[in-house]
């Protein structure tokens, strides 16, 4: 087999995969596609009339004359991704009729495609409204996520809509972008209803229909887990996400340092701090953790996560853009130091309110290595991505217990 053959059959495999697995695609606005064909940013201008009133007139009497406002903002070319491998000269040899750009140009579309997808759908956070346990029945937003089951999954189909409507949105054009988990409860629950979770995953993730808006499946939603660390932690209690384990010490083992390690602070403050840091860089060792292993680093940078310290409710929130469902336990000494919620970020809303623009899309760029016989193989994407004030309003950030 010729390299030229290899390419060939990498670039026709990864654009066929690759545009059949986007999710993104299905809900994303690409008006500024055209605009954006060089250059990094664009400006948006958008008007407010929220100062505008409708009056009362009294004839003869001057009218009352209100003020628009505008406001610009910009969507940035600013993703500069690439997926990176090698392949030798005797690999392309041997391979024969085996076809091997073909599996890896498939492959590696869907690593593109699940990169990409996981940041588009992670906008849903930047929704101007949630829906969690208090809409179901009262209207009211509390924060705290809702589980999927019997009593929730008819209520939150007539409710979701609803509270779009109460903000003054017309219900045409939508979509619930939902994990598998999440389809399989409402398919469940909302007998009669034909979702098909077999096939949705080369039809842009599209299962279905649940009352007017597409049924739309992903695995690259948003997970999010709360630790509440409101009391110091003991020496050897641990901290585990997705398998990855960290452990809190009086002080880091040295000759050999222990990977995974965090001083536990003077105080429950401090100790949250260290945890953040820790979970924010746990590729770099610092004077108050030490750096995980390059498997559980691997593990850590795949889930894009980025943690936060709550000085007032005394918790330290885990954000994971495009991990699904996070898996999180403690072994903590102190009954109240818990995984206080552990929940995925949800979509629900029009269509088309979140703006992407790729400007470039490299399928496949190969270029010979100096050093030794074989190629690396280049793949890349060039994007941006804007949730507009007007766009944020069109959705819902819907909080689903994992």
């Amino acid at each position: 087999m010729s390299l030229m053959n290899f390419q060939e059959m990498f670039d026709n495999a990864y654009e066929e995969i690759f545009n059949k697995v986007l999710v993104g695609k299905s809900i994303a606005n690409l008006r500024f596609e055209k605009k954006l064909k060089y250059g990094e940013s664009v400006e948006r201008f958008a008007y407010d009339i929220s100062g505008v009133k409708v009056r009362s007139t009294v004839r003869g009497n001057a009218s009352t004359i209100d003020s628009i406002s505008d406001t610009s903002e910009l969507l940035t070319i600013n993703l500069e991704k690439e997926a990176v491998f090698h392949i030798s000269d005797g690999e392309v040899t041997q391979a024969g009729p085996l076809n091997p750009g073909e599996v890896i140009g498939g492959q590696i579309a869907i690593k593109v495609a699940t990169d990409l997808d996981a940041r588009i759908l992670g906008e849903v956070v930047n929704a101007a409204y949630t829906f969690d346990t208090g809409d179901l029945t009262t209207g009211a937003s509390t924060g705290v996520p809702f589980t999927l089951d019997s009593t929730n999954v008819p209520k939150a189909v007539v409710r979701m809509p609803a509270k779009l409507r109460s903000k003054n949105q017309t219900l045409t054009n939508l979509c619930w972008v939902i994990d598998s988990y999440g389809a399989s409860d409402i398919e469940q629950y909302l007998m009669g209803k034909s979702i098909d979770l077999a096939g949705y995953v080369f039809k842009n993730g599209y299962a279905g229909t649940v009352r007017n808006a597409d049924l739309i499946v992903s695995e690259n939603l948003t997970g999010e887990a709360v630790l509440t660390l409101g009391e110091d932690v003991t020496a050897n209690d641990t901290v585990t996400i997705n398998g990855v384990k960290f452990t809190f010490v009086a002080a880091l083992s040295s000759n050999p340092a222990v990977a995974g390690q965090i001083v536990a602070g003077a105080n429950a403050a401090a100790t949250r701090v260290n945890l953040a840091a820790a979970l924010n860089a746990p590729g770099t060792t610092s004077a108050t953790y030490t750096a995980v292993s390059a498997a559980d680093l691997a593990t850590l940078e795949d889930l894009k996560i980025t943690a936060t310290d709550d000085t007032t409710a005394k918790t330290v929130t885990v954000r994971a853009v495009g991990s699904g469902r996070l898996t999180v336990a403690e072994g903590l000494t102190h009954a109240s130091n818990v995984w206080t919620y552990n929940f995925i970020h949800s979509y629900f809303g029009k269509k088309g309110a979140i703006d992407v623009v790729v400007q470039d899309m490299k399928k496949v760029d190969m270029r010979p290595t100096a050093d030794k016989r074989g190629t690396n193989v280049f793949t890349s994407y060039l994007a941006g991505i804007k949730t507009f004030a007007d766009g944020k309003k069109k959705f819902l950030d819907v909080l689903i217990n994992a």
